[in-house]
């Protein structure tokens, strides 16, 4: 097990009480999450070399419903995202900014493919759920609690911050053989002008345990 009771503990009573996140989000771009092209991106057959042997198989669909980061004290409810006007990933409200968002057009936390995570760095009163998320280190444990009480437990592999300008889609949102995940917030410096900041940071990390009630 790549985690403890405890802590298993602390993700169901932590986080299964707090209220129902809002069903929808205002259609900011404090995120700035832009898509695919057109085509998107071709299919990877196998996992990255480096991760052969400790990818766990991927599980069956269920509704995420939280994320807990233990390294940054990070337990948040998952609400849905879908796209803004824009056609950019919509962002959690900012008066909620213990709230994170999965991204539903993409592959659910644990499913085959690259689930996508998205919250806020801070908003105007102070932190928000991904303030600490440039501190996460590879090695690190992603967990995300689902809908039928599984919980996916990822591990992360990389780190990057890139700007918005440059947003590597392909890399984020493009098709993978096994479970992956991604985690993106806004990070560099904030553009007084633009009222948004220059870069995001986005985090990478595979599939690397199941924990099923019972088991």
């Amino acid at each position: 097990m790549l985690v403890s009771l405890a802590g298993l503990a602390l993700i169901w009573f932590g986080i299964t009480g707090m209220a129902g996140a809002p069903e929808s989000a205002p259609a900011s771009a404090t995120t700035g999450t832009a898509l695919p092209e057109a085509g998107g991106a071709p299919a990877l057959t196998e996992p990255p070399e480096a991760l052969v042997g400790r990818v766990a198989a991927p599980m069956r669909t269920a509704r995420p419903t939280a994320v807990y980061i233990p390294k940054l004290g990070v337990s948040a409810p998952l609400m849905e995202l879908g796209l803004d006007a824009r056609g950019a990933i919509e962002n959690p409200p900012l008066d909620h900014p213990n709230v994170a968002g999965w991204y539903r057009y993409a592959p659910v936390p644990g499913a085959r493919g690259a689930a996508v995570i998205t919250g806020h760095l801070d908003t105007r009163t102070g932190p928000a759920v991904f303030a600490n998320l440039r501190s996460i280190k590879a090695g690190d444990q992603v967990q995300v609690m689902r809908a039928d009480r599984s919980v996916a437990i990822f591990v992360v592999d990389r780190v990057e911050q890139v700007a918005k300008s440059a947003f590597p889609s392909r890399k984020v949102f493009g098709k993978v053989t096994y479970a992956g995940l991604r985690l993106v917030t806004c990070g560099g410096a904030f553009d007084r002008k633009a009222h948004s900041y220059r870069d995001n940071t986005i985090v990478y990390a595979h599939l690397a345990h199941a924990y099923h009630p019972g088991s």
